[in-house]
């Protein structure tokens, strides 16, 4: 494996924990009865962690997808 697959992986692993967190603090603040304004920030910051999650979740399976991929090929070399 590339240093550079290890870099992308951690840092899509990073961006995932992140984004994590912040739907906690999303999740727990619609939970509370919003004040003026609030539901419509919150409205589009949802959105837009939704879909940042989603961009996400795309890279990381592009990222297992080379993983897998580069697993075969070293153990294909293994076989050899």
């Amino acid at each position: 494996m590339k240093d550079s697959d290890n870099y992308k992986l951690a840092h899509v692993q990073n961006a995932l924990q992140r984004l994590d967190k912040a739907l906690v603090r999303l999740e727990s603040a619609a939970a509370k009865p919003p004040q003026a304004g609030e539901a419509a920030r919150l409205a589009t910051e949802l959105e837009q962690l939704t879909r940042a999650h989603e961009g996400l979740k795309q890279a990381a399976g592009r990222v297992a997808a080379g993983l897998d991929a580069a697993i075969g090929r070293v153990q294909a070399t293994l076989e050899d």
